[in-house]
């Protein structure tokens, strides 16, 4: 029998539901004004949203055969905890000279930016603390990034471009 780390039927279904939200990318292919071609933003948020809510799925599965390697839930939890801080650096690397059309307004960025630093020092301290706890935290608030992105789209459906926000 293999054995199960504590906490992995949250994990897979973190897993499970970061892939649905994968799959809103092509609801936001189907949904857009113009279906001959695509504008930055639209763009963007198709990327990102297939782009974290994969990685978040392929991490969340990872944790199992980490675990079974390593039949330690402290070492899976520390090893976890760094592939996600390593995310947490690429990603401020990748959006650290905001785009003004896509970060628009740009105090976005600045709250991204500020979560994915808060983010990557969370991870940083869990490395060393290896709290399951922790890590199942940040999850659920990494699965907030391809959900608020695909969130935002549907709450503009419709909108003509100089309509003003809710």
């Amino acid at each position: 029998m293999i054995p199960a780390m504590e906490g992995q039927p949250f994990f897979t279904t973190v897993a499970g539901l970061a892939v649905s939200l994968a799959g809103f990318g092509a609801v936001i292919a189907w949904l857009r004004d113009d279906p001959t071609g695509w504008d930055p933003v639209n763009l963007w948020r198709v990327r990102t949203i297939v782009r974290h809510a994969l990685t978040l799925a392929f991490w969340c599965l990872l944790l199992h055969p980490l675990y079974t390697l390593t039949n330690d839930t402290t070492a899976t939890i520390r090893l976890g905890s760094g592939f996600i801080l390593a995310l947490a650096i690429s990603d401020a690397i990748r959006f650290r000279d905001p785009d003004p059309v896509i970060w628009n307004p740009r105090s976005s960025w600045t709250v991204y930016m500020t979560m994915t630093a808060a983010i990557a020092l969370t991870m940083a301290a869990n490395i060393a603390v290896a709290s399951l706890g922790v890590l199942q935290i940040v999850v659920l608030v990494l699965l907030t990034s391809p959900a608020g992105i695909f969130f935002n789209f549907v709450r503009e459906i419709g909108r003509s471009k100089g309509s003003v926000a809710d």
